[in-house]
């Protein structure tokens, strides 16, 4: 199965998509998914960068960043999903969650465009936004891709399939992990 295959699988059924990760992580897909979304959630922060402090240097800096703290929350998700599993009786490698948490990427993909569009068409059309519109839907873009990808539904089955783990554990770690996120993602958003 090719790289755009498996993507495909992931975004129409997970399920289908995620069932070899046990016997046969494919940690180049995760890897291709997982720049792929870096490369596009960088460029969204340097689109903003550059049209809020209109200094190219500060977008430069601000893709950098963007761009290496998608890798960091690669790591992170990786080592709460491996450990969570591990605890609860998972017989898996840390390289079956490594590649299954790299492919949940794939829905961040498809929010990042969506959230690209919505930083240009802000930008072009709207120059005083005190109602606080854009946030707003950026900030429910970030959540359907949390809901959909990291930490969500496609990690629910990357976890029982990647580490066999019962689906019941599976729900009870992905949903634990998915709240904690969202009240994170909620209280540092400038929404409200």
């Amino acid at each position: 199965m090719t790289v755009l295959e498996r993507f495909s699988l992931l975004i129409t059924s997970p399920d289908d998509a995620t069932f070899d990760q046990y016997d046969a992580p494919h940690l180049g897909h995760a890897l291709v998914i997982v720049t792929a979304y870096a490369l596009l959630s960088s460029f969204n922060s340097f689109l903003s960068a550059v049209f809020i402090a209109e200094s190219f240097g500060f977008g430069l800096l601000a893709f950098m960043g963007a761009f290496l703290t998608t890798y960091l929350t690669w790591i992170f998700l990786t080592i709460i999903f491996f450990v969570a599993a591990e605890l609860w009786g998972s017989l898996a490698e840390i390289v079956n969650a490594v590649a299954f948490v790299g492919m949940a990427a794939a829905p961040l993909i498809l929010t990042s465009v969506g959230s690209i569009l919505v930083t240009i068409l802000g930008s072009l059309f709207i120059s005083n936004d005190t109602d606080l519109i854009l946030p707003k839907i950026s900030l429910f873009i970030s959540l359907i891709g949390m809901a959909w990808g990291w930490p969500g539904v496609l990690c629910y089955f990357g976890l029982k399939n990647a580490t066999r783990i019962h689906p019941l554990k599976a729900i009870v770690i992905t949903l634990i992990i998915f709240f904690a996120g969202a009240l994170y993602e909620i209280s540092y958003s400038n929404a409200f």
